[in-house]
């Protein structure tokens, strides 16, 4: 939850048009040996419109968003997300400027 105080799980939000790296195997309850997450997925206060793009650290962004949304609007969705080799999940914030805020909420996981 990015509205969180800043560090690897949590803030500051998002940035427009910059990946961030959320390490997820190891940590909060998930095995080291994770290889995808299930996810419940929410956007909330961006300071644009635009979209988010969820995929696995250190690859290309993806051409389809996980979920779109418009200024000032909390939207949510569900995502299977394949991991890194590190067990990292990259977040995309495709907006023009601004910033918005990403809350994961991880609700299983695959080896």
């Amino acid at each position: 939850d990015t509205r969180n105080a800043a560090g690897p799980l949590g803030g500051p939000a998002l940035a427009a048009l910059t990946d961030r790296i959320f390490p997820m195997a190891g940590t909060c309850g998930i095995p080291a040996d994770a290889k995808s997450v299930s996810l419940n997925i929410a956007v909330t206060g961006p300071t644009n419109a635009g979209n988010l793009r969820l995929h696995p650290g250190g690859t290309s962004v993806p051409l389809v968003s996980s979920i779109n949304y418009k200024a000032g609007q909390t939207r949510s969705n569900n995502a299977v997300i394949r991991l890194n080799s590190l067990g990292e999940l990259a977040a995309y914030l495709d907006q023009v400027s601004g910033t918005a805020h990403l809350i994961l909420d991880v609700n299983g996981y695959f080896k």
